[in-house]
């Protein structure tokens, strides 16, 4: 099991904000065999899931990937207000 930083922990919690303030339903995010669901609100089930190593959602988390690049990642799920929110993170 890959360890989780407390940055990851940090940047996941902020994407989760972002997306309660667009009011867009949650995301899950997956690595490995962990999991992270967040922008959960009002008991609405997350919409989309975006699977890439720990590494990867890392460096999409902190803003280094392009909007191309966060588009080939493997998502499940509509990724377009997702990624829009993650290139303006």
């Amino acid at each position: 099991m890959a360890a989780v930083s407390p940055e990851f922990e940090e940047l996941a919690a902020e994407l989760g904000q972002r997306i309660i303030d667009a009011g867009l339903r949650g995301l899950v995010l997956r690595f490995g065999d962990q999991t992270r669901i967040v922008g959960v609100a009002d008991r609405m089930p997350p919409a989309a899931t975006l699977e890439a190593s720990l590494d990867e959602l890392h460096a999409a988390l902190s803003g280094q990937r392009t909007g191309e690049e966060l588009r080939a990642l493997r998502w499940i799920g509509n990724p377009d207000s997702y990624i829009a929110l993650l290139s303006s993170g």
